[in-house]
């Protein structure tokens, strides 16, 4: 599970392959809760159950499921959506980078290994976007 403002990579939790991406939701409640109060959540409508979806109102977040493209009505929502088609792109651009700075296959042998690694990539993606951003990439 990876966070990002669509320029740098924030938040990172490294889940077991064998977990369903609710119960993680779930197991994660806290954690998004202080990271997110007042900020919008969006996720796939399978993520968050009714029960679910009041918990994290009731914490300031508000989830909000992304629509497919025949369930927008009004050219608001249109304007909206093209707006977070462009930011999911940003992110998306992100994460190819990401990926160039894990070229090999990790072959860790311990979890940390593996999280130095992770973190070594991470660090060096927002290196690259930070000297971008400075102006120093022209």
């Amino acid at each position: 599970t990876c966070y990002s403002d669509g320029n740098l990579l924030a938040l990172l939790s490294v889940d077991p392959a064998n977990k369903h991406d609710v119960s993680v939701v779930r197991e994660k409640f806290w954690v998004i809760v202080e990271e997110f109060s007042g900020c919008f959540l969006f996720l796939d409508k399978g993520y968050v159950s009714r029960g679910l979806e009041e918990e994290f109102l009731r914490f300031g977040v508000v989830y909000t499921p992304v629509k497919r493209g025949n369930q927008i009505s009004n050219l608001e929502e249109k304007k909206f959506y093209k707006y977070l088609s462009d930011f999911r792109r940003r992110i998306e651009t992100l994460f190819s980078k990401f990926s160039e700075f894990l070229l090999r296959p990790s072959r860790s042998v311990s979890l940390r290994g593996l999280a130095v690694r992770i973190l070594g990539a991470i660090l060096a993606v927002n290196l690259d976007r930070l000297y971008n951003f400075t102006d120093g990439g022209n």
